[in-house]
């Protein structure tokens, strides 16, 4: 199949997804605004030709020449994130479209500007009209349906996937003597992404349960906020921060951690969980958007209000004293990402998807 993604290239998601079905045999190309090697994908920036002697239409009919060529040229074009590419429902009838919302495009995150009505008019009309709309879980599918007033049946699953040979607990040496306990968190230090109250809730945890300590990974707008509440609340000696890693390097993290938190405002998905999970990690994180499709509470993690930090401490503190029960919830976590979000098994859960796009288009010519 040739598969054209419309995307950010710089974005880890799509360049995994864009390898992983290179790797299954399909012909792969990324349309971007600023250009990334990816292996075996190749890549073009995207841009509208200019007027001249060959091609003087005005503008927006060189775009729509310019899109419809790209629906000509492969089997499906997705577009990852919706972002205002020039796709309108004319332009889509040339060939096969697949919308694929991230999240933030959908439901605008804490403490950034919303989308203006043209372009919300312009999200809704790309999902009304494409041959297939994914998502990455059953909860963010009827957030959509709702945001574009379609069916919820219209939209299929779409989820990301857990690479389980990078992500898997490596055997445990023995220790020697008592050893704090390691609660991991990163998710990126935006204000979506709850961090501070993660702050809020360490001096509880910390009180109670003095043998613990805090990793704190990656960067953002917040970080410097969270550095500053450590020292206020007097617990920079439990807390250390880390540099954002790279995805590969994560496990290293992870395998050292009892617990996992994903302390969210607002969240799509939850591939942070997923990963910490299949790491055989218990994770506590908020019961909004697609975490409670990510999480299952009691069963692999707790699951707690929003913006709570009395309940997120409260969380933490019952699994940090139960050791039997962090294990059971670390087996069963690896098991929940085996069975429904394995790599290779959630991509061709994605071919399907276009080819059921495919055959809607077909019908519709």
């Amino acid at each position: 199949m040739r598969i054209c993604l419309f995307g950010d290239a710089q974005s880890i998601h799509l360049q995994r997804g864009a390898t992983g079905l290179a790797g299954l045999g399909h012909d792969v190309h990324v349309v971007c605004h600023k250009t990334a090697d990816i292996p075996a994908v190749t890549t073009e920036r995207f841009a509208v030709p200019g007027p001249g002697l060959t091609n003087p239409r005005r503008w927006e009919a060189r775009q729509d020449h310019y899109l419809r060529g790209f629906l000509r040229r492969f089997d499906v074009v997705v577009v990852c994130f919706l972002q205002d590419w020039g796709f309108t429902p004319e332009v889509m009838r040339s060939g096969c479209l697949v919308a694929w919302p991230f999240g933030s495009d959908i439901v605008p995150p804490p403490g950034e500007d919303p989308p203006s009505d043209a372009l919300t008019a312009n999200r809704v009309a790309v999902l009304r009209h494409a041959h297939g709309v994914g998502a990455f879980g059953p909860r963010f599918a009827a957030t959509i349906a709702h945001y574009a007033q379609i069916p919820k049946s219209r939209v299929d699953p779409m989820p990301l996937g857990v690479d389980l040979e990078l992500f898997q607990r490596p055997r445990q040496s023995a220790r020697v003597g008592e050893q704090p306990l390691r609660v991991g968190f990163f998710k990126g230090f935006r204000q979506v992404y709850g961090a501070p109250y993660l702050m809020r809730a360490i001096p509880t945890v910390v009180e109670n349960f003095p043998l613990v300590r805090f990793d704190m990974v990656g960067d953002g707008p917040d970080l410097l906020l969270c550095k500053q509440m450590a020292g206020l609340y007097g617990v920079e000696a439990y807390v250390h921060w880390h540099d954002r890693q790279p995805h590969h390097n994560l496990p290293n993290f992870l395998a050292g951690w009892a617990l996992s938190v994903v302390p969210s405002v607002c969240e799509s998905f939850g591939l942070a969980a997923l990963e910490s999970q299949a790491m055989q990690v218990p994770v506590v994180a908020s019961e909004v958007g697609g975490l409670p499709d990510t999480v299952r509470h009691e069963e692999t993690g707790l699951l707690v209000p929003p913006q709570a930090p009395e309940a997120l401490a409260d969380a933490l503190l019952t699994l940090l004293r139960d050791k039997p029960r962090r294990q059971a919830m670390g087996l069963a976590g690896r098991a929940l990402v085996q069975r429904h979000y394995e790599w290779q098994a959630v991509l061709r859960q994605w071919v399907q998807v276009f080819e059921k796009a495919l055959d809607r288009a077909r019908v519709m010519v």
